[in-house]
């Protein structure tokens, strides 16, 4: 992808998945730790690991934050429900010239494993009901966008925060409200916790038929078929979304830290 700022300024950044890749850092791929080298003058863009990091208290994967100028993620490509483990990147810009434009190939997208992927404001795990922008690389080449709603400070850069995400069209065809976060419907306990865990849902939502946690990435690392006792022992620490559905596809999401 290239961006350029409103006064000319440009950066780019080499992202894609892989099979074989992870979504740390893979020296195999060419993919190099620079967080610590100061931020271009101007317009410097990178992508890291480093808002969610802050945010939420949690390292993927057990890493230290990193950013990178080359990304390629993990990539499963299966057939059925790929939105709920697709390959996430955060993309971090630094830019004193908004509005910038991204430029991509929309050709590259045109693929039943890339046909739902969106350079967006929000990140996916979101799924789009807090606001922001949404651009689907197959529709178009190129968007417009200003200084994002999710952002870091980093010594005195400011750092706004975007997300990209490599999925099929399944990201796109399930509507808003069958991600309706509910939270007044939910409840997970105990919260903190490290072993067990229970969910607990009104009686008018329905019956639940599986209840997934994701982590800090986006994708789905525990999928449970049953409400209690559910065993998280093996989950490194860290925050993780759970969203528990019904057979109506109609969903509910709360938080679990795990300890």
């Amino acid at each position: 992808m290239t961006f350029i700022d409103a006064v000319g300024n440009t950066d780019s950044l080499t992202l894609g998945y892989d099979i074989a890749a992870t979504d740390s850092l893979d020296t195999v791929f060419g993919e190099t730790n620079i967080i610590s080298t100061a931020y271009k003058i101007g317009l410097d863009v990178r992508s890291g690991s480093v808002w969610f990091q802050q945010n939420f208290n949690s390292a993927p994967l057990g890493l230290l934050p990193f950013e990178t100028k080359k990304q390629i993620v993990a990539n499963p490509c299966v057939t059925e429900n790929f939105w709920q483990i697709m390959p996430i990147v955060e993309i971090n810009i630094v830019s004193a010239h908004f509005p910038l434009k991204a430029f991509w190939n929309r050709i590259l997208f045109n693929d039943t494993c890339r046909n739902g992927s969106v350079f967006t404001g929000v990140h996916p795990g979101g799924w789009w009901d807090t606001g922001g922008f949404k651009e689907v690389l197959k529709s178009k080449d190129s968007a417009t966008f200003y200084s994002s709603q999710y952002y870091y400070l980093n010594n005195t850069d400011t750092v706004n925060v975007y997300w990209l995400a490599f999925s099929d069209s399944t990201l796109l065809s399930i509507g808003i409200n069958k991600f309706t976060t509910n939270k007044s419907s939910i409840t997970i306990f105990p919260n903190p916790t490290a072993d067990f865990v229970t969910v607990s849902i009104k009686k008018s939502f329905g019956e639940i038929n599986r209840v997934e946690f994701f982590n800090s990435m986006g994708q789905v690392i525990l999928l449970s078929k049953k409400l209690n006792n559910i065993d998280i022992t093996e989950l490194p620490s860290g925050l993780y979304f759970i969203k528990a559905s019904n057979s109506k596809g109609m969903s509910a999401t709360t938080k679990l830290q795990k300890k």
